[in-house]
Formats: structure tokens, sequence, C-alpha cells
């Protein structure tokens, strides 16, 4: 009975009228909180253009523009380094100089925009990354149970962003079909909801880039005389080997959202079904009150990841609950830009978020341009924040690597040691301070104080970070 209830529950929630939109075919991305795939054209919509001769618009990133396609893209280009001053464990600054690292930045995406009919669009977007190399790897060596090592190594030269398809039936129904960014999310800093279907989640120091989407077909209908819609999504299983017809469709995961505009609040509702997984329902909400915006999130999970991977009986599942909420503010004539964001994270059975975002979350940042009434000017202040994460325990490191299994009855406090060090990996406070120059347009350098805490019961590492950015943009 339980289980029926919870499935009707689910499968209702996308007809009732609420939440952000996806990228709307009408208006270009709705989502300003990571790049869509539209950004470099600005327009989402299918209508036929008027030919015009091929022409250049580099600031816009516009390369080629013959009215029914457009090509163009963008560069980034740069370095950054970082020296511990003074840490725990690294007490000898001239050691820590000579060990100061150095990260280049340099990657480029294209992206191909046609629209050969009024009803028909084809889009990609593709990029390399340095180091040009290809190779993944995922290893815990255990040869010497004294000296544990837990390392993740995923380095891929080529990146596919999004490749779709646009079409439509009528004035009825808007269709989409590929690997394309799902831009359900609210959030700036973190977005519980937009991990529900997209690939790879938010990074909160670099909140503009844009996430990795996911291969489904999404349909979009219009409400009539109205600005709400209906989403529907079927995300198809990219496991092809060894599959039956019945053992793909229970691959496959069915979403749904809806959306309304009240006044200048956009509410939503939605949610997401998959077979033997676990289900979710989400709640949105963005508005402004005066020149604020705010904006909130409310994900509810029947079971964790890894209490489905053990077994998929409805009655033993733990309810899971995530939340956020934030607000952003940009105070013009003073050229302030402020944000800030709190999350709460209840999963503590997922590996990843019981080490990384499980309890109370908060990042935060502001700038200030023209610094000093200097336009070469300006001070950034980032801080992100976790209170309450739980470390990772031997079961935790048996559940993520199976051959563990029989280290771990015969050495089981090594195995404990290398749970802690993978639970004290990730910092629990980092904050920096960074001024940056421009001496000239398209090349600036920051610089300034990091400061880390991997275990607040423990003195801080303070580094000194330089930041280069060398040419780049839009092409």
């Amino acid at each position: 009975m339980k289980k029926s209830l919870l499935i009707l529950f689910l499968l209702s929630l996308p007809f009732f009228l609420t939440a952000q939109s996806d990228d709307d075919l009408f208006g270009g991305s709705d989502d300003a909180l990571f790049s869509s795939d539209d950004d470099l054209f600005g327009d989402d919509s299918i209508s036929e253009v008027s030919d015009v001769a091929a022409k250049s618009d580099l600031s816009k990133g516009v390369i080629f523009d013959a009215g029914s396609i457009k090509i163009g893209g963008s560069l980034s280009a740069g370095l950054d380094t970082d020296t511990v001053l003074w840490g725990p464990d690294q007490e000898d600054l001239g050691d820590n100089i000579h060990n100061t690292s150095l990260k280049p930045d340099l990657s480029a995406m294209l992206s191909v925009d046609a629209r050969p009919t009024d009803t028909l669009r084809l889009y990609t977007k593709f990029g390399l990354e340095y180091p040009f190399v290809d190779k993944t790897s995922v290893k815990l060596n255990m040869k010497n149970p004294k000296q544990p090592d837990l390392s993740l190594t995923i380095d891929n030269w080529f990146k596919l962003k999004e490749l779709f398809t646009d079409f439509s039936y009528k004035d009825t129904a808007y269709f989409r079909f590929g690997v394309h960014t799902v831009t359900w999310g609210a959030g700036y800093f973190f977005s519980p909801v937009s991990d529900m279907i997209n690939s790879s989640s938010i990074d909160p120091e670099h909140p503009e880039k844009q996430v990795d989407g996911s291969l489904n077909l999404r349909t979009q209908i219009i409400i009539p005389n109205s600005q709400n819609c209906l989403w529907f999504y079927v995300i198809p299983s990219t496991k092809f080997k060894n599959q039956t017809a019945e053992s793909y469709a229970r691959d496959t995961a069915l979403a749904g959202k809806a959306d309304i505009l009240i006044g200048n609040w956009e509410l939503g509702v939605g949610g997401l079904y998959k077979y033997n997984s676990a289900p979710k329902a989400m709640l949105t909400a963005t508005g402004s009150l005066k020149k604020v915006s705010f904006f909130g999130e409310f994900v509810y999970s029947y079971g964790a990841v890894s209490e489905w991977a053990k077994n998929t009986d409805w009655d033993d599942k733990t309810s899971i609950f995530q939340a956020t909420a934030g607000l952003s503010y940009y105070w013009k004539e003073q050229k302030i830009n402020l944000a800030a964001q709190y999350l709460f994270e209840g999963n503590d059975k997922d590996f990843s978020k019981k080490i990384s975002q499980y309890g109370h979350n908060i990042a935060l940042m502001a700038s200030k341009g023209d610094l000093f009434k200097n336009p070469d000017l300006s001070l950034n202040l980032f801080a992100i924040a976790n209170f309450g994460r739980k470390e990772a325990t031997v079961e935790d490191m048996v559940a993520l690597n199976p051959d563990l299994a029989p280290i771990a009855k015969t050495a089981p406090a090594e195995v404990e040691k290398a749970a802690k060090q993978a639970s004290s990996a990730i910092p629990a406070l980092r904050a920096s301070l960074t001024l940056t120059y421009t001496p000239f347009k398209d090349v600036s350098f920051g610089l300034g104080p990091v400061l880390t805490f991997y275990d607040y019961e423990k003195k801080p590492t303070t580094s000194l970070k330089l930041t280069a950015k060398l040419g780049g943009g839009k092409f």
C-alpha cells in the first residue's frame, strides 16, 4: 500500500502547476546559475531567420552567422600558483616555496547552432582541455597495508558538453533529444535539484561553469493563454550491452516538472522515478523583493543510492531531505556584488555526501569593483564551510571498493586509516581574499591569502595564491 501511494504521488507531481522553467524554447535559458547551451547565441527559440551574408561578431562569440547557422566559441587561458605559507604538517617556509604548485588553465569550447527550418534546430557544444591526455583510473592500493593510498584520476582532453536537436509538433508540444544540461535548479553554489538529472554537480568555487548533462528526451507543453508549462523527461539507460527490452526499460528514468509564474515569483514542483532506485520529489522557488533576488530548493528522496544498491525492499529505506536557500544582490552604483547560500544535506548514507556535504553548508561571495575608484583594481571574497559532516567508516570503504572486504577482516585498522584519509582530504572551511589588477585589456593578475581548515580542531593551513588571466575570451 505504501509503495502504491508513493508511486502515485510521484507520477502526479508533474501535473501540478509550478517551478522555474528549463531553458525555455521561447526566451533563452532562464537559468542564470551556470552556463546554458545557448549562452553564446542568446536565443533558444525555433524560428527561421532571413539569410544574410556571413559575418563575424567576435565580441559576442560568433565567428560565422549566415542567418540559419551560427558558429562561435570561447577560450580560457591562464594559470594559478599556490604556495603554502604555514600548515599543521608543513612549517618550513623554504620547502613550501620550493614545492609551490602550478596549475595551467587552458581550454576551449566550440558551439554550432543550425536552424535549417522554422521547426528544426541542431546544436552541439564541444571542446578540449589541457592536459591533452585521456585516462581514467580509480584505485585503492592496499599492497602495503601500512601505507594505504586512495586515489581518483579522471583526465579527458575531449569534452562533449551538449549534442541535441529541437523539433516540434504544431504549436502544441516542443521536443529536445540528445545530451543537454537540464536547468531545473535554482541554487547558485549548490543545487540538489540540478543533481537529479545532470551527471555532474555545480562547483561552488566556479559556479559559472556549465554542469554536464545527460542523454534524455525532453517534452515541453505550453499551457494556453499563460506563461505556465509542463516538462516531461525520458532519461534512457546508457548501458546497452546484455540488455533485454524489459531490463532496458527498467533502467530508464522518468521525470516531470510543472511551473507557474505568480507575479515576479516562479514556483515549481516535480519528481523523478526509476525502477529499483530512489524516487525523488522536488520544489523550487525564485523571486525578488525590491532589488534582492531570492531562491530556494527542496528535495525529498526515499532512500539513498547505497541503500537501493544493497536491496530493493521498499519497506527498508531512509527518508532523505535536502534543502537550500540563498540570495543575491548587485549594487550597480558602487559595483558591489553579493551572493550567499545555505544548504542542508541530509544524506549520510552515500559515501560522497557523507564526507563532503552532510549537515550544514554555507557559501558566500562578495566583490567590489573600481576599488579606491581605480577601474583596474577589484577585490573578491569567497568562503565555503561545512558543519556536521561525518567521517567514512570501514563499511563505507568496503562498499566503495568490494576488494577491500578481505583486508577489512584481517587488517581493519588500516582500512579505517584509509577511511579517515579520504574524509580529511576535503576541507571543512576554505576562505580566500583576492585583489585583482588589470594592467591592460584581456590580462589580469590576482593575489591573495587562502585559509583552509581540514579539521576545526586543528590549526588551519595558510596559503598564498596567484592567478593570472592571459588573454582568452569569446571567438
